[in-house]
């Protein structure tokens, strides 16, 4: 015995070390050196911003640097130069926390959990704090719940904060989300992503990049849960961001995902999961997630040269129609056999392929074939015109179907859970407490109307304190300092994030002592010239933050002074590519400088920056992507590519004939403008532009060679296709008629009957008089979730043509929904009780006998005979114009 424990004793020194060792977060050796390697890479390229990123890294225990490491070496260049360690660690520590405190912890594989939880970005939102508070409120609830349950749970609780409403591109943080109770589906994928990676439960965004079916696209979220036993093993699921069901894999989207042709996913880092990969980078790879909803095929395109010679790392983008343009949904590079493959749903595609210089591209039906051969023989510069069709896959079965108890319950909880929400917007200010807010020297200084305060007030929602603040500050300080107009500046989801300390930043100051009309006495330009190119803090889509006292205090030392001392600087301290900044989230102006690394539309946004901050008006028009200067003169356009500007000589006039169905296109809806560039053609993004207000429309452009797209889209997602492809010379006056294909009545399969003598009110008017001669339309929304607000939505667009059709509407909505609110014109709106269907519903389900599963809205067309004669459910933008199409 004595000679055992001498064996022993000397073992206890390294067992007890042991139990103290260090351990990793990253396992896998090989792995791990790989992202210490990239880690070193990136250091080097982020050598601006050192002592903010790297400073005492080596003070970290091992797993926390490792993890940290991982960020670092594969976080886009937006997240480099915008934020710093201390942000970084406090993510690292959370999810390091929720792994430790919950059950499910020990259960999520390590390259999930990598991947899926520790990562702070879900896609191109700003960033902030939002996991430390949602894991103080969410552990609570979910704390001795099943993984699964769990997960339901989150979302329950992201529904109390958050709903559905269309929104500009740029996507607000998850907090500035929560603080306005609002976002479209991207800011709530995300906000849900961030709820859910709180609770250490592996999450991310899935995007339908545009719909086949339908214009537009959609953002979801998928979780990953693990199996009952302790075997890392487990499967994704769905469901619907903010918008919680009884079970996993539901959602309003759950048939409308049948018809896809691709839904994918970015995995921050070198990802080596099962999934299948579009594209796999050394920062990122995106995946292919569409078998997870939709039937699928395989295809291959090879290309070859005008010899038949195989064409290598060339470009085949797979596109699809939607919003009158073909959008790539992957873009591809050919192998050493000129070989490029996708796996994608049954329905049409345009496949584009070119190497810098030819092209080519054909239709594909993906139904009749997987395989595609394309000779690259075309060249920019021909012009012709071309029409074909195309068809978008045909729609299956949703997954799953709750138990009517289950159902029911959580039909309860949604209405509890919008009386939560609805309690907290109603802390927003009224009018009269907006003027109290802001006080009454700003309206009798005649700084802001009574009108105006309220309007800038009610914009900004939960961020009110905010607005109001700067209100109350900004009214006398500096005398003709048009505050009204530098607010209006401002976007509607800037007025609901931005601070005050940010806006106060940006005053420049109007010294026009002469009046409204006259001339700035320091600058020597026009009120309307500094309007646009020195009083907006905003450039395009970024997140508004300081920059001018810096970027002029930092440009000044350097010695630039002008135009072209600072496009010098720009090229020659600048480093730019379009892969570091893969989420495409715009890096700040400061950021651009310090990091003194970007992607172009970064670069782009820094370059007006950098003039405004030196009291040079410039400005990006979002349209085009052409930079524009005041020479003192005129806007002149500027250029970072090697050639010199070009200036818009050219002049494009478009014309339309109105017609009975469309009285005026709309840009995107019914058609859009490309010019070729490198291979491929760019679309403009004319929306909402005061230039395509009316027709003719008159657009100045460069020189070029340019495609006009239209479409008309049938109720069941197809579409006739018109493509007219043209040169514009330098000086040349071109006009083009915007051709729309019409449409060819074509009989429902599903056209059925009611009684016209049914009473829409009891003893009131019958059907048949409430139809008249015009017809009338049936709406039901259902629970009001995003498929419905986007049809009222479309309504509203639509008034005068409503009201010019004469029809009435029956619309049918939950009392949540406030219907009466929207002023429909000729509309009775109907609220129909928590989990019950309105009796006239009913009736036209069984008169198309139709298969349906509650996916609202249901709209149906009916004359006074009762004959139907249009109907449609589910998801379809665009559905208020087809409806106008099919009126008597």
């Amino acid at each position: 015995m004595k000679r055992i424990a001498l064996l022993i004793i000397p073992l206890l020194p390294l067992l007890l070390a042991s139990c103290h060792k260090e351990q990793h977060f990253i396992t896998d050796d090989a792995y791990r050196a790989q992202v210490h390697t990239d880690f070193e890479a990136r250091k080097v390229l982020a050598a601006g911003r050192a002592e903010q990123l790297f400073d005492g890294m080596d003070t970290l225990d091992m797993a926390t640097r490792e993890a940290l490491e991982f960020l670092y070496a594969y976080m886009p260049y937006s997240d480099l130069a915008d934020y710093d360690q201390a942000f970084y660690l406090q993510q690292v520590r959370a999810a390091f926390a929720a792994r430790e405190r919950f059950a499910w912890g020990d259960k999520v594989p390590e390259d999930i959990f990598r991947h899926f939880v520790l990562v702070y970005r879900v896609n191109n939102e700003n960033l902030d704090s939002a996991r430390m508070l949602m894991q103080r409120e969410l552990a609570p609830r979910v704390e001795g719940l099943s993984m699964y349950d769990a997960a339901l749970e989150v979302n329950h609780w992201c529904h109390e904060h958050v709903a559905y409403r269309a929104s500009d591109s740029r996507t607000s943080s998850p907090l500035a989300t929560m603080r306005t109770s609002l976002g479209r589906c991207g800011e709530e994928s995300t906000f849900a992503v961030t709820a859910l990676r709180s609770v250490g439960i592996p999450a991310r965004q899935c995007y339908t990049p545009r719909w086949a079916h339908c214009d537009d696209n959609h953002a979801w979220v998928e979780v990953w849960i693990a199996d009952s036993g302790a075997n890392g093993l487990g499967r994704w699921y769905f469901m619907g961001a903010c918008e919680p069901d009884a079970e996993l894999d539901m959602g309003w989207f759950a048939v409308p995902s049948t018809r896809c042709m691709m839904v994918h996913s970015n995995a921050f880092g070198r990802y080596r999961g099962s999934e299948e990969v579009n594209f796999a980078g050394s920062l990122y790879s995106k995946i292919n997630m569409l078998g997870n909803y939709a039937p699928t095929r395989k295809v291959t395109v090879t290309l070859r040269d005008a010899q038949g010679a195989p064409v290598r790392q060339g470009h085949v983008k797979f596109k699809l129609y939607n919003y009158s343009e073909f959008y790539p949904l992957a873009d591809v590079a050919t192998d050493a056999q000129g070989r490029a493959t996708l796996t994608t749903g049954l329905g049409d595609l345009l496949i584009w392929a070119d190497d810098g210089t030819h092209y080519q591209y054909a239709k594909l039906d993906v139904r009749e074939s997987d395989t595609l051969t394309l000779y690259l023989t075309r060249e920019k510069g021909n012009e012709y015109a071309e029409t074909f069709d195309i068809v978008p896959p045909e729609a299956g079965k949703a997954k799953v179907t709750p138990s009517d108890e289950k159902a029911a319950r959580n039909a309860q909880r949604i209405a509890y859970e919008d009386s939560v929400r609805a309690a907290y917007v109603a802390t927003f200010p009224d009018r009269q407490q907006a003027l109290e807010l802001v006080g009454s020297a700003a309206i009798t200084t005649h700084t802001y109307t009574a009108d105006q305060i309220w309007e800038l007030i009610h914009k900004s929602e939960g961020n009110y304190i905010e607005i109001a603040e700067f209100m109350r500050n900004n009214f006398i300080a500096r005398a003709h300092e048009h505050y009204y107009d530098y607010l209006k500046s401002f976007s509607d989801k800037d007025l609901r994030d931005i601070s005050c300390e940010t806006l106060e930043e940006h005053i420049t100051g109007w010294e026009d002592y002469s009046g409204w009309s006259g001339v700035d006495s320091r600058r020597n330009i026009s009120y309307e010239v500094y309007r646009k190119g020195i009083m907006p803090a905003r450039v395009s889509n970024e997140l508004v933050r300081p920059y001018r006292a810096m970027l002029n205090e930092e440009l000044t030392k350097a010695g630039v002074n002008d135009v072209n001392s600072l496009k010098t600087w720009i090229l020659k301290n600048i480093a730019v590519d379009d892969t570091g900044n893969y989420y495409n989230c715009p890096i700040s102006p400061c950021g651009v400088f310090e990091l003194r690394h970007s992607d172009a539309h970064s670069r782009d946004i820094f370059f007006v920056a950098a003039c405004r901050s030196l009291e040079i008006p410039a400005y990006l028009d979002n349209a085009t992507n052409v930079l524009y200067v005041w020479d003192g003169k005129r806007w002149m356009s500027v250029t970072f590519e090697e050639h010199e500007a070009v200036q818009p000589s050219a002049m494009l006039t478009l014309t339309y004939r109105p017609t009975a169905q469309l009285q005026k296109p709309t840009y995107w809806v019914h058609f859009s403008l490309a010019k070729y560039e490198n291979g491929d053609f760019v679309t403009f993004d004319f929306e909402d532009d005061e230039r395509m207000n009316s027709f003719p429309a008159k657009l100045p452009l460069e020189p070029g060679y340019y495609c006009l797209t239209t479409g008309n889209r049938y109720p069941d997602g197809e579409v006739l296709v018109h493509r007219e492809f043209f040169n514009v010379t330098d000086g040349e006056r071109v006009t083009k008629a915007i051709v729309l294909r019409p449409l060819t009545e074509r009989r429902s399969d599903r056209q059925g009957s009611i009684d016209p003598n049914l009473p829409i009110v009891e003893d009131m008017a019958t059907l048949a008089d409430y139809a008249g001669e015009t017809g009338m339309l049936f709406v039901f929304l259902g629970d009001y979730r995003e498929p419905s607000k986007h049809l009222v939505k479309e309504l509203q667009s639509l008034r005068k043509e409503y009201a010019a059709w004469g029809g009435m509407i029956y619309l049918a909505a939950p009392a949540a929904a406030q219907a009466p609110s929207w002023k429909l014109p000729n509309t009775d709106c109907f609220i129909v009780p928590d989990g019950q269907r309105d009796p006239f519903e009913k009736r036209i389900v069984e008169a198309l006998k139709l298969d349906f599963a509650n996916d609202y809205p249901l709209v149906a067309l009916v004359d006074k005979r009762g004959t139907i004669l249009f109907h449609s459910q589910g998801y379809s933008i665009g559905l208020a114009e087809q409806i106008l199409k099919a009126t008597p």
